[in-house]
């Protein structure tokens, strides 16, 4: 696949102390480079910090365009390629530098940009809102010469996010199954943009329908609608600006086909390896990518299932007045299975029949079931802490804590375990947390935290050291956030801790009752303590409710967060944050060029 600049590729041998040079130069570039946000700031500060080196020049332009493919109707992506392009002109396609112009022109921000947001929040929000409150608002500013593609990249956002259409679950332990496959909305949208004096590009049209299908679709019907994006898209030009896109989304898609036929699995080796081949010439043009990296090396190189006869954890949850859910989330576990763990379920306090519920559960569960039950809600850090000391628990070489509103998926529990078993040493292990309901967005996958410099002040009379960046959070469930890596810290909805590390630095703080920051806290422990994190990110598990955070709607529940805020900041102050902060990232540093110059060992195209 030829590079769509002149700027040579890496070669294979630059690649290590390249992306070293980048981790240097620019922050978090080891974190990643999921979003528009993280793609921009990652582009721009690889040129600006380039110092004459061609390389990291070269790693720039590939990140932008990379940006730009990813969100082609992005304003920023769209200005900084622009201006890219206008330095050099001679090293990009022409019909290249016209399609971003031409988008550059009209993706402008406009005075009312806010207008749909008014709009849509009048009707509960975008998940809630008609589709004519959106067509409203959207069609008639498409025509305007400036503005009118950042409306458009609204309006497709809403298509692409809207959950009105997703059917409620048939079965009790199931998940919610995939909309009706119906475009309509879309349709309206493109042909209205396609029509008007300033028309889109037919080329972004058919990459906007195929996000569409690739969030929206069944795999298998997602990948028809590619081929014939492609073929389309094909036939008018010689060849695809987002040829990359489609061939990530293509592996992405192999394997979410895969799973949809055997759910027990993530990866299976046939489809890994087609996956893979579609992913290695991308990497070969991109080796600076740190999430093509180390979705490529988990392919290629996924950690071995755990052994047979390892001794399974315990398995906690605890719940307060949320009985139908915790018994969503029981049910989902037994159907996805757990290896025979014992299982301890705590009643905080509930008054709505919670308990009644766990002991029904644990009369026919079949296998070890403990119920306990407070006769008040004592908060989570305490909940938590009183299953960690049940002397049936003290017994497990490791717990895994579950949130009362999630749904597993069959290979959960061996995801946490082959990570268990290959990286010893550790203090906890999580996976990544998606929305229940499609897209299935991202809520959290692996955790770093930002120098202070770079973070957003909640408070205008403290110093505060602890800026917590999830790289991934509120992005599209993609392929390039399944690999596993050393973090800072990881979702609470899901993981495990072993009781080594509990003995070594304690269970959870009580003083961040009732909840927030109290599993960030003890990872924050762990990594000080050099019991790393880790990220088990082949796992997914779905979160019925928001992340905690974005549910801080009342003035009560926001006085909670802000005031165990201040307390993580009196708790480890700036030399202990910025040591956690400098040793979880040197550790995904290492994992990242181990991992890239494993890739860079591979034999060239045509090797003998």
């Amino acid at each position: 696949m030829a590079q769509p600049h002149g700027i040579p590729a890496p070669h294979p041998a630059q690649v290590t102390a390249l992306l070293a040079t980048l981790m240097d130069r620019v922050p978090l570039w080891e974190c990643g480079a999921m979003g528009a946000d993280n793609q921009f700031r990652l582009a721009r500060g690889a040129i600006e910090n380039a110092g004459g080196d061609p390389g990291l020049v070269a790693a720039g332009v590939g990140m932008a365009l990379w940006g730009w493919r990813d969100n082609p109707l992005d304003t920023r992506l769209a200005a900084l390629l622009r201006a890219i392009m206008e330095d050099a002109p001679q090293a990009f396609d022409p019909a290249l530098r016209e399609l971003v112009a031409r988008l550059h022109d009209r993706v402008r921000v406009p005075a009312d940009f806010g207008a749909l947001d008014t709009a849509l929040n009048a009707h509960g929000g975008p998940a809630a809102a008609p589709a004519q409150t959106m067509l409203d608002v959207v069609l008639p500013r498409l025509a305007d010469p400036a503005h009118g593609l950042f409306w458009l990249a609204r309006g497709v956002e809403w298509c692409v996010r809207h959950e009105n259409s997703v059917a409620p679950p048939t079965d009790e332990a199931a998940a919610p199954v995939l909309p009706v496959a119906d475009d309509t909305t879309l349709e309206i949208l493109l042909r209205a943009a396609l029509s008007v004096p300033l028309a889109l590009p037919e080329t972004v049209a058919h990459r906007l329908r195929a996000e569409w299908a690739v969030r929206r679709l069944d795999p298998a019907e997602a990948l028809r609608r590619l081929d014939e994006l492609t073929e389309q898209d094909a036939a008018n030009a010689s060849a695809s600006p987002f040829a990359p896109w489609y061939a990530l989304r293509r592996a992405e898609l192999l394997i979410r086909l895969d799973r949809s036929v055997r759910p027990d699995q993530l990866i299976r080796p046939g489809h890994a390896s087609d996956a893979a081949a579609l992913l290695l010439p991308l990497w070969r043009e991109a080796p600076y990518h740190p999430n093509l990296t180390l979705a490529l090396h988990e392919l290629l190189h996924p950690l071995p299932a755990p052994p047979a006869d390892m001794a399974p954890p315990a398995i906690l949850l605890y719940t307060w007045n949320k009985r139908d859910l915790a018994a969503q989330t029981l049910r989902s576990l037994r159907a996805a299975g757990f290896r025979g763990a014992p299982v301890f379920a705590l009643d905080n306090g509930s008054q709505d029949g919670t308990e009644d519920m766990f002991r029904a559960m644990a009369a026919d569960w079949g296998s070890p079931f403990t119920v306990v039950r407070l006769p008040v809600n004592v908060g989570a850090p305490a909940a938590r802490n009183w299953l960690l000391s049940l002397p049936d628990v003290q017994q497990r070489d490791h717990a895994v804590f579950l949130d009362d509103d999630v749904l597993l998926d069959p290979d959960w529990l061996d995801g946490l375990l082959a990570v268990a078993h290959a990286r010893p040493g550790w203090g906890a292990i999580g996976c990544a947390v998606t929305d229940h309901t499609p897209p299935h967005a991202l809520q959290c996958a692996d955790f770093f935290a930002l120098p202070p410099d770079m973070g957003t002040r909640s408070f205008a009379d403290l110093d505060e050291h602890w800026h917590i960046h999830g790289n991934s959070a509120g992005s599209s469930d993609t392929l390039l956030t399944a690999y596993t890596r050393p973090c800072l810290s990881v979702s609470g909805c899901c993981h495990m801790v072993s009781m080594a590390s509990v003995q070594q630095v304690g269970a959870f703080d009580v003083r961040f009752t009732p909840s927030q920051f109290d599993d960030l806290e003890r990872d924050i422990r762990c990594t000080l303590a050099g019991l790393p994190v880790w990220y088990a990110g082949t796992v997914r598990v779905r979160h019925m409710q928001h992340s905690s955070l974005r549910q801080a709607t009342s003035r009560a529940r926001s006085a909670h967060i802000f005031g165990n805020r201040i307390k993580l900041e009196h708790l480890h102050p700036a030399n202990k944050a910025g040591q956690a902060r400098e040793a979880s990232a040197a550790l995904a540093r290492q994992d990242l060029l181990r991992k890239a110059a494993a890739l860079a060992a591979l034999p060239a195209p045509g090797a003998g």
